[in-house]
């Protein structure tokens, strides 16, 4: 019993790591945009990181590197998440529209991760 305790804390203690080292990556890069342009800029980067953050969920639960499922998911991001919102804003608003796309893609996201459940599929 205490063998599985000191793993699980071990595995807490790598997400906390984990969290605290991407938080602070985006806090960074979002005090860079937003001192060279504004609040504009640190709305652009915040646009990126949620346009591509269902993506890098989904990519996450395949054996990629960390860099590829960071650079997919930006790429998919720009061109299947504008495709998706841009098809749903031809019937209704494109606000509304943003909000489905991304409820939408997030749900498939996390039921994708759930299923596979970080195999080595590819």
């Amino acid at each position: 019993m205490t063998e599985h305790n000191e793993k699980k804390s071990e595995l807490n203690n790598e997400i906390k790591q984990k969290i605290i080292f991407y938080s602070a990556m985006i806090l960074t890069g979002l005090g860079f945009l937003y001192y060279f342009f504004g609040m504009t800029g640190a709305r652009v980067g915040l646009g990126i990181l949620f346009v591509s953050l269902p993506f890098y969920i989904l990519l996450g639960a395949f054996s990629l590197s960390e860099g590829e499922v960071a650079v997919f998911s930006i790429l998919a991001g720009f061109t299947l998440f504008s495709s998706v919102v841009y098809l749903l804003g031809l019937a209704i608003s494109f606000r509304i529209s943003i909000l489905i796309a991304f409820a939408v893609l997030m749900g498939v996201a996390v039921v994708v991760r759930k299923v596979v459940g970080r195999k080595k599929v590819v």
